[in-house]
Parts: C-alpha cells; sequence; structure tokens
C-alpha cells in the first residue's frame, strides 16, 4: 500500500466511525480528507456518496457515485444501483454481475448467520412447504437444481429428499463453504442466466430461494432453467410482490416483481403456474417482506408425473393460498 493510499484508508476509518455515530458533517469532512490523499481511491468516492445519501444531500451523492464509476468501471460496489434509486440513473434489466459476485463474496463468512437469526430468513422451507405436494407424484430418480445456492441453505432443507442435487452461484466464496457441506454432487460457479455445461439437462426440479430477485427481467433466467428440466418438471421459487408493471428496484436493493409481468414471462418460457402463493420471507429493519412462492411446471409433457397428480397439473386451474 503506498503512502498515499494508507493515508486516505485511516481518514477512511474515522469517517466510517463518525457514520456510525450518525455525524455525517464530520464524516463528509474526513472522507473528502481521505480522497485529497489519493484521488484516485474509488473505495472513497464510493463512501463520500453513501455519506452524502445518508445526509440527504442528494446532488453531492450523485456526483460523488459518479465519480467512483469513472474509476471502477465494473462497479463492484454497486454505484449503479445507488444511482437508480436516487432517479439519476435508468433502471437496468438486472443488477451487474460484478457487484453481486463481490457482495456475496464478502458476504459469505457471515451470510448465514445475518440470513437465519437477524433476518428470520425462511425462504428455503417455504418453497419445499409449497412443491410438497407434488414430490411423491414425481417418477425417481428426482435431481434438482439450486439456482443461486449460496452456501447451501436449500440444500440443506432440500437434500434428503431427492437422489441427487446441484447447485449454480455467481459467487465462488459461497460455493466454497456449500462445497463444505457435502450435501451437493456438483457445484459451480456461474450465471443463472447462461449455465456452463458442467451441469445437467435432465432436473426433475429446479428451486430459485431469494435469486430471482437480483434480476428485473426474469426471462433470460427462466428459459435457461428450462433448457435444463424434463418435460413436465417443475420450478419453484420466491420473488418479492411489486405494484410497479413490469419491476422496479426496492429500498433494500432488490427488483420486486408485478403480477401480470411474472404471468406473461412464465408463459412466454413455456411453463404453467400451480401454485401462487404469499407468505413472509424475511425480515428488514424489523419490517416483514412479502413475498410470492410460486410452483410452475415446464409445459412440454408430463414425463415426471403421474396418477391423479399429472390430471391435475394438467388443468389450468391457479391455486391462491398463503404460506405461514
Amino acid at each position: 500500500m503506498s503512502k498515499d493510499r494508507l493515508s486516505a484508508s485511516r481518514r477512511l476509518d474515522v469517517a466510517l466511525a463518525l457514520v456510525s455515530q450518525a455525524d455525517y458533517v464530520a464524516a463528509a469532512d474526513v472522507a473528502r480528507a481521505a480522497i485529497a490523499a489519493d484521488p484516485d481511491w474509488d473505495e472513497a468516492h464510493f463512501t463520500l456518496g453513501d455519506i452524502y445519501e445518508r445526509a440527504n444531500e442528494t446532488e453531492n451523492a450523485i456526483e460523488a457515485f459518479r465519480q467512483y464509476l469513472i474509476l471502477d468501471p465494473l462497479d463492484r460496489m454497486g454505484g449503479e444501483v445507488r444511482l437508480t434509486l436516487l432517479g439519476a440513473a435508468a433502471m437496468r434489466d438486472r443488477l451487474p454481475p460484478d457487484y453481486v459476485r463481490a457482495l456475496f463474496d464478502d458476504y459469505a463468512p457471515r451470510f448465514e448467520i445475518s440470513l437465519r437469526d437477524r433476518l428470520a430468513y425462511r425462504g428455503p422451507e417455504l418453497l419445499l412447504e409449497s412443491v410438497r405436494t407434488y414430490l411423491n407424484a414425481m417418477a425417481e430418480p428426482v435431481e434438482v437444481l439450486d439456482l443461486g445456492c449460496g452456501t447451501g441453505l436449500v440444500g440443506e432443507v432440500f437434500g434428503g429428499n431427492f437422489a441427487a442435487i446441484d447447485g449454480i452461484d455467481l459467487s465462488p466464496r459461497m460455493i466454497n463453504r456449500a462445497r463444505a457441506k457435502g450435501i451437493y454432487r456438483t457445484l459451480v460457479a456461474g450465471d443463472i442466466t447462461d449455465m456452463p455445461d458442467d451441469l445437467g439437462t435432465q432436473y426433475s426440479l429446479v428451486v430459485a430461494a431469494d435469486v430471482l430477485n437480483y434480476l428485473g427481467d426474469l426471462a433470460p433466467a427462466l428459459r435457461a432453467a428450462q433448457a435444463r428440466m424434463k418435460p413436465g418438471g417443475l420450478m419453484v421459487f420466491s420473488l418479492e410482490h411489486g405494484g410497479v408493471f413490469p419491476y422496479d428496484l426496492g429500498p433494500g436493493q432488490r427488483f420486486r416483481h408485478h403480477e401480470q409481468a411474472i404471468n406473461e414471462w412464465l408463459r412466454e418460457c413455456g411453463f404453467t403456474v400451480l401454485s401462487d402463493a404469499y407468505g413472509t420471507l424475511r425480515q428488514e429493519k424489523g419490517n416483514p417482506v412479502e413475498g410470492r412462492i410460486m410452483v410452475v411446471k415446464a409445459t412440454d409433457g408430463l414425463g415426471v408425473l403421474t396418477g391423479d397428480v399429472a390430471k391435475l397439473l394438467e388443468s389450468d386451474l391457479l391455486a391462491k393460498q398463503s404460506v405461514h
């Protein structure tokens, strides 16, 4: 570390300490001093933008985030997302993959404690509850693909019920933590909209727990999932409900999807809705985050289902229910 970067880093640490005390005026002064010591340090510009945003100095925040993006075009800290929420950048169809990868690489060591203990996250359990009705009718062997597998929370809940479970996630560090659990047959670091050949193409069940929220346009991910499924296979996933068509970006930096848009994407990508349940996905700042748990069927046949359940799935009946 250069002398200038070392000096800037020390000043930025002081600025962050002042932020924790809600002294945003002093924090901004010290952050500017850090930038003066090292004008090319992208993180210092991002931090200054965050301080200005906290202080409701919107124009200054926008300028700082824009300067950050000049220095880090890959946007590993999510400057464009912050500009979008400030109304200074156009809505994209997904969060930047490099930002999501860096975010979860950093988050990996504390991910499970944060989700389970602090946010009361129950996504995998809600997904299993919603799809359980259909499991006994699935022809063996049932192989599962976990989209956005993270540290393996879905694997812990689903793994023992099926012949095999594979997983994919953008974050290599999250993948390493999932691998250590010994639940998954195959784990790959990759994008769920463009899955690598390491994964199979005959999955009976695809699970997407709290991952589609990082995409605005769901069509690429739904098409990629459908291409990996057996005819008549099932997909179960969670989404945050939104009132803006087709989607908007919430303050938690996750997309919220409109019901009409979801149904249009599903039809376009070859899925039929079997159930559409509502429930609390997690807590955020002490408030429940309401979402949807959907079970859908790939419409090219009923090869993995048998008996009366196959007849049920062939109908156009849409089950509306609540999960708790």
